[in-house]
């Protein structure tokens, strides 16, 4: 047995036991993900961060200017320009910046496999790395028309995902 294996499983025995004990005395250890568990989230712990009519929800639809059916990834909220945005759910900005298809987007790491996106918006107040809280603001809604042209006004591009699959939030 290499000397690097020893020193690794003395690690890996040190950390099981001092996780194992802080357990027992009822502490909190950041040591195993597995000792803190973050509760089930389900699309309902993800909503709406507007209340604006809905002008496209998620799902495929028909493009009159595409004239065929496409798939749209999030919900598109109608906003004012300017309306202030705050995330609904605490997590890890991922991304902050320009996207070819949302204008200036914010990603979310929620946690358990969740992340929000926020698209649509201008004079960002967060960076990629930055810790969000619930109700933090995060932009305003900019003007970036929809890229297959179907939609005109101003708004909020809203998605939530757990994993690589797309949720539809309630209204």
């Amino acid at each position: 047995m290499t000397i690097w294996r020893i020193i690794i499983m003395v690690l890996m025995i040190g950390a099981t036991l001092l996780g194992t004990q802080a357990w027992l005395k009822g502490e909190e250890v950041a040591l195993s993900p597995t000792i803190l568990q973050d509760p089930v989230k389900t699309v309902s712990d993800f909503p709406s961060p507007v209340q604006g009519k809905p002008l496209r929800v998620a799902g495929e639809y028909y493009s009159n200017k595409m004239e065929t059916m496409l798939f749209h990834p999030g919900t598109d909220y109608a906003q004012a320009e300017g309306a202030v945005i705050r995330v609904k759910h605490e997590g890890r900005v991922i991304y902050a910046g320009p996207d070819p298809f949302l204008g200036i987007k914010v990603e979310v790491d929620c946690g358990g496999d969740w992340s929000v996106i926020y698209g649509g918006l201008k004079n960002l107040r967060v960076k990629e790395g930055e810790w969000v809280e619930v109700d933090q603001v995060i932009g305003q809604i900019g003007y970036y028309p929809d890229i297959f042209g179907d939609i005109e006004q101003t708004h909020l591009h809203f998605e939530v995902w757990q994993g690589d699959l797309v949720q539809v939030p309630e209204r």
